[in-house]
């Protein structure tokens, strides 16, 4: 709530700036571009989220029955409606869930991922993507993309209008504003993306535990982790800035590679070190059947 609350009150505070510059009216304006954003992801955010990624829809259970099969058997477990299910054609492990609501949710994974994982690293995948679904995640985050890419947009009409004129006289002259509007467009965007992946990077952690709640088993997840990692590789849709922070996993190429502040997902081996501690330090094989693992799995009698 603290962090959504930032965003509001960066949004406001660029908006005011902006105002001294071209006017009041410009703060009602760009108020206007902030409420259109949001009623377009409303109504169109998972969708728009589908086209970057290039995900194809499951029909039916019989184009993929262990995934279908899966991912009923988590949504009556936590509770949820079923959601609509998808593949990308990608080799990138990887995985997403998004929309406004548990009715209105979607969950993806691409081919890749469907290639790597055995059937436990599976579950602890789309038990992870339920959970975002469970938690309300998936809205929270879509709106936090938004508000940035307002944010962002907002700050560029800012840098443009400069080069214009303002529509107040008492502003334009003013060297104290021409520093405030600089100052503000430059960095409004960073402070907006700083604020937006902290809070990807908290959820992830919440949904690998709501995980393990789902599964019993945090081997599985963790171990699915480590699977991603180790295999992962570049990904022309899933490292569009816009849809990355979604991923289970950070692909390649997208921007946290450049800092851990601006890093939409929390180190990954810190997750698999907190799956490891709850699972007390069994690992999950993998390829073993499931029998076998869960034998292996189980602590000393």
């Amino acid at each position: 709530m603290l962090l959504v609350a930032g965003f509001i009150l960066l949004y406001g505070g660029l908006g005011f700036v902006l105002s001294l510059w071209l006017g009041e009216a410009a703060f009602f304006v760009a108020l206007g571009i902030a409420l259109l954003m949001v009623i377009v992801n409303m109504f169109a955010g998972d969708d728009l989220v589908l086209a970057v990624s290039g995900a194809r829809r499951l029909e039916s259970k019989d184009e993929a029955p262990e995934l279908w099969r899966k991912v009923e058997n988590l949504a009556i477990t936590a509770g949820l409606p079923m959601p609509r299910l998808y593949i990308v054609p990608d080799e990138s492990p990887n995985a997403f869930a998004a929309g406004r609501n548990p009715e209105q949710a979607i969950v993806a994974v691409t081919s890749g991922l469907l290639d790597t994982l055995d059937e436990e690293e599976l579950e602890g995948v789309l038990a992870h993507e339920m959970s975002h679904v469970r938690n309300y995640d998936v809205r929270l985050m879509t709106y936090a993309a938004v508000l940035a890419g307002s944010i962002a947009l907002l700050a560029n009409i800012m840098l443009r209008a400069m080069w214009f004129g303002g529509g107040n006289r008492d502003g334009r002259g003013n060297p104290i504003v021409l520093i405030a509007v600089i100052a503000s467009a430059v960095l409004a965007p960073i402070a907006a993306i700083v604020i937006q992946t902290a809070i990807s990077r908290r959820r992830e952690y919440v949904a690998d535990a709501s995980a393990v709640e789902l599964t019993r088993y945090p081997q599985g997840l963790a171990s699915a982790l480590r699977s991603i990692s180790s295999n992962a590789r570049p990904s022309s849709h899933l490292s569009n800035g816009a849809i990355a922070h979604l991923m289970i996993a950070a692909p390649l190429g997208a921007r946290e590679k450049v800092s851990t502040l601006f890093s939409t997902h929390p180190p990954i081996e810190d997750r698999i070190a907190r799956l490891d501690e709850m699972a007390g330090g069994v690992v999950h094989q993998h390829g073993q059947p499931t029998a076998a693992r869960r034998a292996a799995a189980a602590p000393p009698t």
